[in-house]
């Protein structure tokens, strides 16, 4: 009996308290044996990214002053010749913000946009005296108050950050090294290109932070060598052993070819070709010695910023990138150019955050580079594609000279002849075919771009006299419909080649060059301006069609050439695009005889306006992302500083090619020419439709100049292409009044 309920335990057993123990000792067992295997998998883990890292170490190798002119030397001797081969090569673009140079074309790769240096900017380790007899570090804390502790001082670092700040491009300054810092990747630089006379130390301007850090190593890297060039060279035995416990990204300012090139003038022409032919040998086998020095094969970049002078005074204004890693040979391409061998400088960064696998910045505008035909020799192709490109860029000026300049004397002799009252009929027959044959001329410059490199500069320029001659004589036969046929012809041919990726557009003198890097696909300024008004001549020769599908067709060709022109796989011309947007909604509410007020024209206008831009932004929802999508993004994002540093640069580079380029002169000329014919209102008497053709061109023309970077450029094309027109019908109704 329990009558206070209260609970007995049991009594202990000793028996069963061993058997308990031993069960005890078998769960601790058991347990532990789970605990070491968690510990393991957390090892694991934590072993896996650092083992990747060491994979992934990428050593540039920059080469200032290397040319593609050393590339053909190279392979013209024995050394290191299968080495180069299996390189996938480019041609890179390094156009900076400011006039080329070693400096601005550095600070440019390394902030990812198009940037400029700063006077007295260089790299000192710690204690090394400036140029100011101080050491680096007490200058450091002369002009910013502080010190780093980094083994590399960089004491002019603010000012390079305050005057690119203030540029039109805004790059910022230690973006890569900020990122690579990020995600705890290792940045080391190695080598310098001192001179006897000056320290260059640009190769840090690569990865350096926007605290203006990074560490390195500059005297070490370089020996003294008296019989090479300024006295010195680099000391390859010290890179490499330097390079064995490194991972991350490993700069080397591999300086002997610069200082080569800096003492060339004072050498022996023989001891200076036998010393580069030394130095290319001695660069080739440290790029061996680095691929083998690692099991794996450290992929290795051989970059270099900036070509030497004797390459850029005969505009050889492309440099030499070679990439080595575990796959050999092709050749490297970008979205950025969208061409074969051919990439940009803004695409070094952005390519290398994905050899680590980390993603671009909203505000690099490049693209990581591809590597393409891989497992083939593709090095002299690239030299051949570059040699074609130079000779185009050398040319370009003396070709297109002479052209505009025949163009404006068309315009000047054709006002003159347009006074008289009863031209000779022989001489105004002659006169229609030089106009036609004007207004024709950019067909041979198009289709004839391939056979420039074949048949050379003189024989192409007699190609594209001949063609136009004899094409404005067979059309001129045509009469009233020549205008009409004229435009056809430039509609079609300009169409196809913006569907077929612009092949031809890109080799011709009145397309964009890819060595001044403004454009690199799509549609150019030139070519652009002419095909909107080939648009409107081609609705010339609708005349006599009723005016409901008169609107019809000025709707269906105007959404033809808003395609053409703005979509990211075709024109992506976004300027171009929205002038022909309106200059056809101008074309239409003329031809439905909108009645036009004060707050109406607001209201259609603003609706218009949004309406293109509406439609310019679907055209890029497909394809590729191009500067025109970017340009949505920053504006969705709020981004308004881009819009009015666009307008600013936009306003820039007008004033610029209006006060250096040659199209000036066309400009001028045809813009004047327009006026005349706008005060004495020729054909507005006689023909209604010639009239509102011409009154479209010149809104189109107008909005080109206002809309594009190189506005005076389309401007002039259209306006040219106008004036033609109206010279040539105006000889018609002569005609007409004559007969």
């Amino acid at each position: 009996m329990n009558p206070y309920n209260i609970r007995v335990l049991p009594v202990y057993k000793p028996v069963n308290n061993v058997d308990m123990s031993e069960n005890y000792m078998k769960r601790l067992v058991v347990m532990a044996q789970k605990v070491g295997l968690l510990i393991l998998i957390i090892c694991l883990f934590i072993h896996i990214p650092v083992s990747a890292k060491n994979e992934q170490t990428l050593i540039i190798v920059i080469a200032p002053d290397l040319a593609f002119e050393d590339v053909k030397r190279i392979l013209e001797t024995e050394e290191n010749k299968e080495l180069w081969k299996e390189a996938a090569i480019g041609a890179l673009n390094i156009k900076p913000d400011g006039p080329y140079s070693y400096l601005n074309s550095m600070v440019s790769i390394g902030s990812g946009r198009r940037a400029v240096g700063v006077q007295d900017w260089n790299s000192y380790e710690g204690n090394e005296k400036t140029e100011f007899n101080v050491t680096a570090r007490e200058l450091q804390i002369q002009l910013t108050g502080h010190v780093s502790s980094s083994s590399l001082i960089h004491p002019h670092f603010h000012r390079l950050v305050s005057k690119n700040d203030k540029s039109s491009y805004q790059p910022r300054v230690g973006i890569l090294g900020d990122k690579l810092k990020e995600t705890g990747i290792n940045r080391f630089v190695l080598g310098h290109s001192d001179t006897i006379i000056e320290k260059i130390r640009y190769g840090s301007l690569l990865v350096i932070d926007s605290e203006g850090v990074v560490e390195g190593d500059y005297k070490q890297s370089v020996k003294k060598s008296p019989a090479s060039p300024a006295g010195k060279e680099m000391d390859e035995a010290y890179l490499l052993s330097e390079l064995q416990d490194r991972n991350g990204l490993i700069v080397i300012e591999w300086g002997d070819l610069h200082r080569l090139y800096e003492q060339r003038p004072l050498m022996m022409d023989s001891h200076f070709n036998k010393e580069r032919d030394r130095q290319l040998t001695r660069l080739g086998t440290f790029i061996e010695q680095l691929r083998q020095q690692d099991q794996n094969g450290h992929t290795v970049w051989l970059l270099s910023p900036m070509m030497n002078k004797e390459a850029y005074d005969q505009k050889q204004q492309l440099a030499p990138l070679m990439i080595w890693d575990k796959e050999d040979g092709g050749y490297l391409t970008s979205n950025t150019t969208n061409q074969h061998y051919l990439v940009s400088n803004l695409d070094i960064a952005p390519s290398i955050l994905a050899h680590f696998g980390l993603n671009d910045p909203r505000e690099l505008p490049g693209h990581s580079m591809q590597k393409m035909n891989v497992g083939e020799e593709d090095i002299q192709k690239v030299l051949d594609h570059v040699d074609e490109l130079t000779l185009i860029y050398q040319s370009r000026a003396s070709v297109l000279s002479a052209y505009i300049t025949t163009l404006v004397i068309l315009l000047i002799v054709a006002g003159v002849l347009s006074f008289f009252r009863k031209p000779q009929i022989m001489g105004q027959n002659v006169l229609k075919m030089i106009i036609l044959s004007a207004l024709l001329s950019p067909i041979p410059f198009l289709i004839g771009s391939k056979l420039l490199i074949h048949i050379g500069i003189t024989a192409f320029v007699f190609f594209v006299v001949i063609f136009s001659l004899g094409c404005g004589y067979v059309i001129s036969r045509f009469k009233r419909n020549a205008i009409t046929i004229v435009g056809g012809m430039l509609f079609v041919l300009i169409s196809l080649d913006l569907l077929l990726g612009t092949p031809f557009m890109q080799r011709s003198y009145l397309g964009y060059d890819p060595i001044i890097g403004a454009r690199y696909y799509g549609i150019g300024n030139e070519y652009a301006g002419i095909y909107i008004i080939s648009g409107l001549a081609l609705l010339s020769g609708f005349q006599s069609v009723k005016e409901k599908m008169s609107v019809m067709m000025v709707v269906a060709l105007g959404a033809i050439q808003l395609i053409l022109l703005g979509h990211s796989e075709l024109g992506t011309n976004a300027g171009a695009t929205l002038a022909a947007g309106i200059a056809y909604f101008f074309l239409l509410f003329r031809l439905l005889q909108f009645k036009w007020t004060l707050l109406r024209t607001i209201l259609v206008g603003a609706a218009s306006l949004l309406l293109l831009f509406s439609f310019l932004f679907v055209l890029q929802l497909t394809g590729n992302q191009t500067h025109i999508g970017a340009g949505f993004n920053r504006l969705f994002a709020g981004d308004l500083s881009y819009l009015l540093h666009t307008i600013e640069r936009k306003v820039s580079m007008n004033w610029k090619i209006f006060r250096h380029s040659n199209w000036t002169q066309l400009f001028v000329t045809s813009y004047l020419v327009v006026m005349v014919m706008l005060i004495r209102k020729t054909l507005q008497k006689s023909h209604q439709l010639h009239a509102l053709i011409l009154q479209t061109g010149i809104c189109a023309s107008v909005a080109l100049l206002i809309l594009n970077d190189s506005g005076v450029v389309a401007a002039a094309t259209s306006m040219f292409c106008v004036v033609c027109m109206h010279y040539y019908w105006l000889l018609e109704q002569k005609e007409k009044r004559g007969a």
